[in-house]
């Protein structure tokens, strides 16, 4: 027998429904917008939209400069992490690093770093192969006479072969497992990527005065001079810029307690750091590394972790003014680049620095073979390098992620609403000599 519409029992059955159909949805929202902790008496996460409990988007970081330059795929991903964090959440992250800082401060100088080096940080077969060959460019192709460390996780312990090769490149391996470090790191993170390791790389080398170098990242020439720039020795750091722009509606503005700026981010493949100048700041981007469930929601891994712990602590640092550069060839008659260029920290736009290849590596090798001048196929991913020209400190550009028609992962540049021109050049005459070496040294290419 059905329910008469005025019937007490259909009233209660619609009451029943209704407890069950919301009760259903808090908790997926719930589960779906929960906030990591770092202490557990956090409040739980049912307020509205922070951008309606803080403030404003900022004029400067709603324009058109900001918002065509956002990493949307970072953003997409974690907005609504943005979006429903309490102001009494929010104001407890700001707490807890503040509290961090302050335990930091009142800590005794550690003092126990000496003179410069290059530090990488490595794991599997392939990172430890693509590390071996960044330093045998150092060491062989460049001369670089610098001291080398090769970090990496307990359980990745790398193989007699490599740390025989080290010792003879004159680099060493060494583990974050090792007593009396600083930072040890003995969990990794439940990722493909280990981002969270950058900072206590750095912190646990024995060096005072650190070249950070990813492992799949080439100079161009020897670095060394870096160290003897007067923009680094004047602040004690160095970054360098990335292709996009964070969005004002990121909440690590108000925990960080920094206003948000038309400004680009921060590309961490290559960072030059004085420890001793430096230190307060590098802790924190290790702290932000260390609570990763919570700061890689707003940040897209760790790159920005260090320049926005220089901001939050109103440290000096100095970003290369000159906008990044691809490397890459041609696919179905466009420019599709797979390398990041990074250039001299002053002097003229197209020098040459850091050949930072983060795309040629999930690239199948098979897009990259050509044919030398004796018949042979050959691996040849480097075809030309392509930058804009006037961009030294220009917010106005425009770089940008496509997929080719034959589905390869792409970057190109484009100049359409007042950008400036577009430079292409050859690569081996923008670096001469560096891929051959490369690839002579072993040096693992695109994806097999």
């Amino acid at each position: 027998m059905g329910f008469s519409t005025r019937s007490p029992m259909w009233a209660i059955a619609l009451m029943v429904y209704t407890c069950v159909l919301y009760f259903i949805f808090t908790s997926m929202r719930a589960s779906t917008w929960s906030n990591p902790r770092l202490v557990d008496d956090e409040p739980q996460n049912l307020a509205p939209p922070i951008i309606e409990q803080i403030e404003e988007i900022p004029e400067e970081c709603s324009t058109e400069s900001v918002q065509r330059n956002i990493d949307h795929n970072h953003g997409n991903a974690h907005v609504q992490f943005w979006r429903y964090l309490s102001k009494d959440v929010i104001l407890s992250y700001q707490k807890q690093w503040q509290d961090f800082i302050a335990k930091e401060k009142a800590k005794p100088d550690v003092g126990q770093f000496k003179g410069r080096g290059i530090v990488l940080v490595a794991g599997n077969v392939d990172t430890f192969g693509r590390a071996t060959t960044t330093i045998r460019i150092l060491k062989e192709f460049h001369h670089c006479t610098l001291p080398i460390e090769v970090w990496h996780l307990p359980d990745e312990i790398p193989s007699p072969e490599i740390v025989t090769e080290l010792a003879r490149l004159g680099a060493v391996s060494r583990s974050f497992g090792e007593e009396n470090l600083v930072r040890p790191v003995q969990q990794r993170r439940d990722a493909d990527k280990q981002f969270q390791i950058k900072a206590a790389a750095i912190i646990n080398s024995r060096f005072n005065e650190v070249l950070y170098l990813d492992s799949d990242n080439v100079p161009a020439i020897d670095p060394t001079f870096l160290f003897d720039s007067p923009d680094y020795k004047r602040t004690g750091a160095m970054f360098w810029p990335d292709f996009w722009k964070t969005s004002g509606e990121n909440i690590i503005f108000p925990i960080l307690n920094i206003p948000c700026k038309d400004e680009w981010e921060q590309e961490s493949g290559q960072i030059v750091i004085n420890k001793a100048k430096a230190w307060l700041p590098l802790q924190l981007s290790w702290y932000m590394q260390n609570n990763h469930e919570i700061y890689f929601q707003l940040l897209n891994g760790d790159k920005d972790t260090f320049q926005y712990a220089w901001k939050a602590l109103d440290a000096p640092f100095y970003m290369v003014p000159t906008f990044l550069g691809m490397g890459g060839g041609m696919v179905d008659g466009r420019f599709c680049g797979h390398t990041m260029l990074q250039y001299y920290p002053d002097g003229d736009e197209d020098k040459l620095l850091f050949i930072h290849a983060n795309m040629m590596k999930v690239t199948d090798k098979s897009r990259f073979m050509q044919k030398n001048r004796i018949g042979q196929e050959v691996e040849r991913p480097w075809q030309l390098a392509k930058r804009y020209t006037m961009s030294r400190g220009n917010k106005w550009l425009q770089p940008g992620f496509y997929v080719s028609s034959t589905n390869q992962p792409c970057m190109d540049f484009t100049h359409l609403k007042g950008e400036p021109e577009c430079a292409v050049e050859s690569f081996d005459k923008v670096a001469p000599g560096v891929q051959d070496a490369y690839f002579a040294m072993g040096g693992i290419g695109g994806r097999s």
